[in-house]
């Protein structure tokens, strides 16, 4: 896997190849995320709808919606996150213009193709129209636990705290906290851990102390939960990082 970062906006290209891994259901809290297949098949399960793409086949993710995707050694998947302060931020005719810019200097840099960037600049436009009319609708209660513990993913809130702040019982929390977001109250807590992970790496912290801050027992646990869900170690997290107009 490849991450390719952007200096100026929230935005980032990730490109997952020679990897035979299933990633299993989880969201993304911060961020759209368009994908494309450039090679073989991925196969996707969104919001439990599953669908096998084919080369030149996109899709989008939404914030907070569950999906899985499975992938074979021999795939090659493409993906662009942008991150919904971006689109909050700024107008269509804004975003488009940055995007072609961006999109330009990857094709540039051969990180991608032409056919790529105009199906990811195409699909830009159909973010906007599903932050504008398609955001999911979540729970008052239940959006306010979201936002407490995406912030802080770091603290020790405890099932019991959680149900009190909304005060409900541990196990009707369990239920509705599933129902609106798709996973656990601790398996949302620790996806949260490695995303903030990923942006204390991206600041150049070192692995031992992420991984004490973020309140992992020791370095390996904290290595077995990244590599769960980034798909690859930290230390090869921080290896694979480019700049969009970096030399590559």
């Amino acid at each position: 896997m490849r991450y390719y970062q952007c200096s100026e906006y929230p935005i980032e290209f990730v490109l997952s190849e020679n990897i035979d891994k299933h990633f299993a259901s989880h969201n993304h809290v911060g961020h759209y995320v368009i994908s494309v297949v450039m090679q073989e098949t991925v196969a996707v399960c969104l919001e439990n709808k599953e669908a096998v793409c084919c080369r030149g086949d996109a899709f989008i993710i939404p914030p907070y919606a569950v999906h899985s995707v499975r992938q074979g050694k021999d795939a090659r998947l493409l993906s662009m996150c942008m991150g919904t302060a971006f689109v909050e931020k700024n107008d269509l005719e804004t975003a488009e213009e940055v995007f072609r810019k961006l999109l330009g200097d990857a094709v540039t840099q051969g990180i991608f193709g032409r056919e790529q960037r105009e199906k990811l600049l195409n699909f830009v436009r159909t973010v906007y129209c599903l932050h504008d009319n398609g955001r999911k609708k979540m729970d008052a209660d239940i959006k306010g636990l979201t936002d407490k513990m995406t912030r802080h993913p770091e603290q020790e809130l405890s099932i019991e705290t959680l149900a009190a702040d909304i005060f409900v019982s541990k196990y009707y929390l369990i239920r509705k906290f599933r129902n609106s977001v798709g996973m656990t109250p601790h398996q949302f807590c620790i996806q949260n851990r490695i995303r903030k992970s990923q942006r204390m790496l991206d600041e150049e912290m070192t692995i031992g102390r992420i991984a004490a801050e973020m309140g992992f027992y020791d370095q390996s646990h904290f290595d077995r939960a990244f590599q769960k869900i980034v798909g690859i170690s930290p230390s090869e997290y921080v290896r694979s990082k480019k700049q969009i107009g970096q030399s590559t």
